[in-house]
């Protein structure tokens, strides 16, 4: 069990891990321990119903690195081990990493946002997550009204069939834990695109497509690319619309882009420009 009395424990272990796994002293144990306690402590709050699931593929990211070969190149670790072996007169290369470390991550982020889009058409009665109305209900709901503290309210009807229920025996049709955007502009936007059926619906199918497509960003560099930089842009929109911003997801995307592709496609369109304003000279 994890009460108040364990508080203090795991504010120290967790400070400890962190300073440890951002400066890479004994890096691949610190993170592997982060990424246990995220597992365990936020395990402990979803066995009472709060799926905060921001943080289930960052968790899962941080238990890789601590595994996968190259990720502690910058660390203390890496010049203390570079000492050492210089010492023996031995060689420590790490010149070369295994592509399978970079492939098993992006697996990862694939995984989570596929199964994202299976879970709304699983959970959502088949293809009528897609009719908006599950998109409308979250974009109109106000969790922010309740004063922070308060108990999560939920909302079941007792008149509902057996067959019609969800995964539970209240008849649960509702409750609080979603939109928690104040912005009073953002909300109006929020307010009108619940309000339009037509684009609820259009925005239920896009964001299931998007999810659903997530292993394109296997075919190649370009297609990886595209796939990661919309969901970089995907997330602010939440964020914009419902105040959840999912920042730690838009971070890992960020990280996994092919930054040499881009660089490569500046470099030769410039030189391209640079080539037609010799030959307009």
């Amino acid at each position: 069990m994890f009460d108040s009395n364990h508080f203090h424990f795991f504010q120290t272990l967790i400070l400890i891990a962190t300073i440890g796994a951002a400066i890479g002293f004994l890096g691949r144990l610190n993170l592997f321990v982060l990424g246990m306690l995220s597992f365990y402590i936020f395990g402990v709050s979803e066995g009472i119903g709060i799926f905060n699931h921001y943080l289930s593929l960052p968790t899962q990211v941080i238990i890789a690195i601590s595994m996968v070969p190259g990720s502690m190149k910058l660390s203390i670790d890496y010049i203390l081990l570079s000492f050492y072996y210089k010492q023996k007169n031995k060689a420590l290369n790490f010149s070369d990493n295994p592509k399978w470390g970079f492939n098993f991550i992006l697996t990862l982020v694939a995984i989570t946002y596929f199964t994202s889009g299976i879970s709304k058409l699983r959970y959502g009665h088949g293809i009528n997550w897609l009719d908006g109305s599950t998109l409308g209900f979250y974009l109109n709901e106000r969790t922010d009204l309740y004063k922070k503290g308060d108990v999560q309210i939920i909302i079941g009807d007792s008149n509902i069939k057996e067959e019609e229920k969800w995964k539970d025996k209240f008849g649960f049709i509702g409750h609080t834990y979603a939109n928690y955007q104040t912005n009073p502009k953002l909300l109006a936007i929020s307010d009108y695109i619940a309000s339009n059926k037509l684009l609820l619906i259009a925005l239920s199918v896009g964001s299931v497509l998007f999810e659903l497509l997530a292993f394109i960003v296997f075919i190649d560099s370009k297609y990886r690319n595209i796939y990661l930089i919309s969901a970089i842009m995907f997330h602010p929109s939440i964020g914009a619309l419902m105040g959840i911003s999912f920042r730690q997801y838009r971070l890992i995307c960020l990280c996994l882009i092919d930054w040499k592709l881009i660089l490569n496609y500046i470099e030769n369109n410039l030189y391209v420009c640079k080539l037609l304003n010799i030959k307009n000279l």
